[in-house]
């Protein structure tokens, strides 16, 4: 009886450091693998900012210069300028030498080719006589985005009356595809181009209005003092 006793506890002792060895070694390979575990921060949405016409399409004609040349000489560089200094959204640029309308319609490339995550911010000028801009919309009720930019152009150049800041439309074929592949989009009229009042304050504001135009896209606030 002794000697089953004297066995036992020796059976004991050898079991206990190996349960005490469990209970130390356990947590900490929960705690190493706890360390491990990186914090994924969420992607930043894409923008494709496009100025309408170009490569041989001169778009509407007034003030001595085309819809095609106006937007690249007049906004097409303060939007870039502005554009470098989003934080939280990516901004590209269509190839302003290049147009998306005969590269969608003609070559089955431009808008086919575009992510369907892309939001496609178009740019124009109107014609042949009127007042004002507004912002072509992608669906029958404007979005938040389509107000902010009703009301940049409604601050520097002044709303058209037709429309009073939008107008849904489904008679434009390059935005029938992007609506199609369900692509977000706006197409930005901000004037007449044969309205001397509107383009004059299109060149006198040109960077007020595309700071305005980014913050209103990225609904992002740029600095106060951003150049």
């Amino acid at each position: 009886m002794f000697r089953k006793w004297q066995h036992g506890l020796a059976v004991l002792a050898l079991v206990l450091p190996l349960i005490g060895g469990l209970a130390t070694t356990v947590p900490a390979q929960a705690v190493s693998k706890t360390a491990t575990v990186k914090k994924t921060t969420p992607a930043k949405h894409h923008y494709l900012l496009v100025m309408g016409h170009g490569a041989g399409d001169a778009g509407a004609r007034g003030n001595g210069t085309t819809e095609a040349t106006a937007l690249r000489k007049i906004f097409l560089p303060e939007l870039k300028k502005y554009a470098k200094q989003v934080q939280h959204s990516t901004i590209t640029f269509y190839n302003p030498k290049r147009n998306l309308v005969t590269d969608t319609l003609q070559r089955h490339q431009g808008s086919y080719k575009i992510n369907k995550h892309t939001t496609v911010i178009m740019f124009h000028l109107d014609a042949p006589s009127g007042h004002g801009g507004h912002v072509i919309i992608s669906k029958r009720h404007p979005t938040a985005r389509d107000r902010r930019l009703a009301k940049v152009i409604k601050k520097y150049v002044g709303l058209n009356r037709a429309y009073m800041g939008y107008s849904y439309r489904t008679n434009l074929r390059n935005c029938n595809v992007l609506r199609r592949r369900g692509i977000d989009y706006s197409l930005v009229e901000s004037g007449f181009i044969t309205n001397k009042t509107d383009y004059q304050r299109l060149k006198k504001h040109r960077a007020q209005i595309a700071k305005s135009d980014i913050e209103a896209i990225t609904n992002e606030k740029l600095p106060a003092n951003a150049k």
